[in-house]
Formats: structure tokens, C-alpha cells, sequence
């Protein structure tokens, strides 16, 4: 300002360089001054330039980075082997996380241990399952550490920080099972006994095997043998678009003794007579390669109809969860079962020098599951 009425104090008429100079120069010298005056360095202010942003542009260029790198984590995520899920997932989980900071005003560069505290207090204070917390927490430490490694922070914020996201329900609560009650009204209900034996057999094994739903639905014929003179199924990846969760999902396992009673070693026959790779009609869809949606959508309808509301029931995933308890209630030890449905054995026991169960002690743990009152007339 003190340097415009300078300029204003010159006559246009004399419009010289040198005294305009001379002008200007005064008007410094009595800035100058002044802030000698006030005990201020004016060589320690500085001074605003278009090369020097304003702190709150500075602010909005560190977010925008923040978001950039988010993407480039997303994009390195897309062209790995994860899902599109997963992929999705970790977008809508770390994107939550960054816009948390923002409104808090916390560049990504400038994010601590301690407010990631507060973060993880604020995930606690969610109504959502624990396993939903821990996901979203699991998302950031994972996006962190990938910035840390990429040499973007310094430092990871994460490192020796811990949160412990505990549900007000046992475990065993959290999972949704079906009462044999329930697996009785589903498997005598018409709408099941009309239904393709593609879905008929599908839920038969997951009610009788434990398998996952994934598991069942992309089996080939191939995958059903004779062995040692029982009939084995066995949950691999080698066929075409065939996947596994992880690799204790990769094992072969005795048919249980009630589905060849119900003919299901038949069925295997009439759709190898049929020249057919795939066991059932199920087919890959979406992005994914999911097998389970078909099958899904129908045994929905059928829940639908024998009055299990959506929402407020378990889905065919809870099968397994029964077949699991069930085990459980009947004392059968856990690495055994383990074993059965492929989990991760954590006794080390067992894991690192127990040997895998022949096929005739995995037949004795897969047959001690029974629904007792049913006969085979009531299943098919």
C-alpha cells in the first residue's frame, strides 16, 4: 500500500524511470524502517509470490496428493490377482479413511500415531460388526504401508500401534447357523422337492460336507472318484476357472454314507453319460467368475417361500456353520475339522508335524454329522 501512493505521488508527465525508482526506493527505506522500529527482522518475513502458496492452497494440494496416491494404490491393487471386490472394498475403505483426516484437517503426510487413535476410537464408536471395523482399520494400515514402502512417508504411523475391535457376541453368535429345524421345513418344502437337482444336490452337500457354497458349485465330474473303495469329492483350482480361498481349501474328502443312500454317485453317472465336465448347471458370472450366483438367487426364492425373511435369516454360507457346531457339540477334536472344511490349522503341534488324516478317519468325522430325525424319504 505504501508503495502504491508512492507511484501515485509521480507526475505522469515526468515519467521517468530513475526517479520512480527514486520513489519507490524511499518508500522501502521507510518500511524499513518502521519495522527496525517495532524490533521485527523484515528479512525474516516472507514475502507473498505467486511461487509461494498460501497455506491453504498448500492444504488442498496436500489432500489432492493424498487421493492421487490412493489411486495409484487402487490401480496397483486392480492389476494384482485380488478380486474386484477386493478391490472395491479396499477403494470404499481407504477412501472413508482419507476423507475422515480431511475433515479433521490432517494431511496424509502429517497423520501420527496418535490421531490414528483417534481414527480407530471413531471406527469403536461405529454401529457396525467388529469385523466390519477391523476391515476398514486392516484397509489404512495395508494403504499406509504401501506408501511407506513406496517411499512417500518417511515413516509408517502404524508401526507397533494396535486396535482391538471386540463384538458384545461370542464367536460362535456372530455366525449365522441353521437349526436342523430350519434344514428340515427347507428340504421338505415342495418348492425344494421341485426344484433342479443341480440345486438340490448342491445344498445336499453343503448341509452334509460342510463345503462352502463356492466350493460345491463350480465341482466338475472329475472331482468325484472312486478311492481305496469309497467315493471321494475333492475342492481344487486346476479346472478351468476353478478358485480356492486359500490353500487349506485344497483337499480331498469321503463322500458322507447318507448322500450315496439319496443317489447322489447316480447323478455323478447320468451327467458323465452326458458327456458333461461341469457336476452342476452352475456357471462363472461377473467380473469375479462368481459360481454361487445362480445358485444363490434360487435358493433365496426357496427361503422366500417357506417364510424365512430376507434380512433376518442365514444364508446357504450358514449350512456350513452348522456342520461345523454340530461336530463341535459331538466332541470331535478341532484340527480334525479342521481339516474337514479347510481351515488354517493353528495348534503346531498338529500343523507342522501331524500328518494329514487318511480318508477313512476324515470319513468317521464327516459321518458323525447327521440330521437324526430325518430319513432319506424326507430329503429328496
Amino acid at each position: 500500500m505504501q508503495i502504491q501512493k508512492s507511484l501515485d505521488n509521480i507526475d505522469s508527465a515526468r515519467d521517468c524511470v530513475r526517479e520512480t525508482k527514486a520513489e519507490i526506493t524511499r518508500a522501502i527505506e521507510v518500511l524499513r524502517n518502521a519495522f527496525n522500529d517495532s524490533g521485527i527482522d523484515i528479512n525474516s518475513v516472507p514475502l507473498a509470490t505467486e511461487s509461494t502458496p498460501s497455506s491453504s492452497t498448500k492444504a488442498r494440494q496436500n489432500y489432492a496428493q493424498g487421493f492421487q496416491w490412493q489411486k495409484e494404490f487402487i490401480d496397483t491393487k486392480r492389476k494384482s490377482k485380488v478380486t474386484h471386490l477386493t478391490v472395491h472394498q479396499l477403494d470404499t475403505r481407504t477412501t472413508y479413511f482419507l476423507n475422515y483426516f480431511k475433515t479433521k484437517k490432517t494431511p496424509i503426510d502429517k497423520i501420527s500415531a496418535s490421531v490414528l487413535l483417534d481414527y480407530g476410537n471413531h471406527l469403536q464408536s461405529w454401529d457396525k460388526s467388529a469385523k466390519t471395523k477391523k476391515d476398514y482399520w486392516s484397509a489404512a494400515k495395508q494403504f499406509i504401508k504401501w506408501l511407506t514402502q513406496k517411499e512417500r512417508l518417511l515413516r509408517n504411523p502404524f508401526e507397533g500401534l494396535t486396535m482391538t475391535f471386540r463384538s458384545e457376541k461370542f464367536a460362535s453368535e456372530q455366525r449365522e447357523k441353521w437349526s436342523k429345524k430350519q434344514i428340515h421345513n427347507l428340504l421338505s418344502s415342495h418348492l425344494f422337492r421341485e426344484a433342479s437337482p443341480s440345486l438340490k444336490w448342491s445344498t445336499l452337500l453343503l448341509i452334509y460336507m460342510g463345503l462352502r457354497p463356492s466350493e460345491v458349485c463350480q465341482l466338475k465330474i472329475k472331482d468325484i472318484q472312486p478311492n481305496q473303495g469309497l467315493f471321494t469329492l475333492t475342492i481344487t483350482d486346476k479346472g478351468d476357472s476353478q478358485k480356492l480361498k486359500n490353500s487349506h481349501s485344497l483337499r480331498t474328502l469321503p463322500i458322507h454314507k447318507t448322500l450315496i443312500d439319496l443317489g447322489f454317485i447316480d447323478f455323478v453317472r447320468k451327467q458323465k453319460q452326458h458327456k458333461k465336465l461341469q457336476l452342476f448347471d452352475w456357471k462363472p458370472s461377473g467380473a469375479d467368475n462368481d459360481w454361487t450366483k445362480r445358485f444363490r438367487t434360487q435358493f433365496g426364492k426357496i427361503q422366500t417361500a417357506i417364510n424365512m425373511q430376507s434380512g433376518e435369516r442365514p444364508t446357504a454360507y450358514g449350512l456350513r456353520h452348522t456342520f461345523i457346531d454340530d461336530l463341535k457339540q459331538k466332541g470331535i477334536e478341532e484340527y480334525q475339522v479342521a481339516e474337514v472344511v479347510g481351515h488354517a490349522n493353528h495348534n503346531m503341534t498338529y500343523g507342522r508335524y501331524g500328518k494329514k488324516l487318511t480318508i477313512f478317519k476324515l470319513r468317521g468325522v464327516i459321518e458323525q454329522f447327521s440330521l437324526e430325525e430325518f430319513s432319506p424319504e424326507t430329503q429328496t
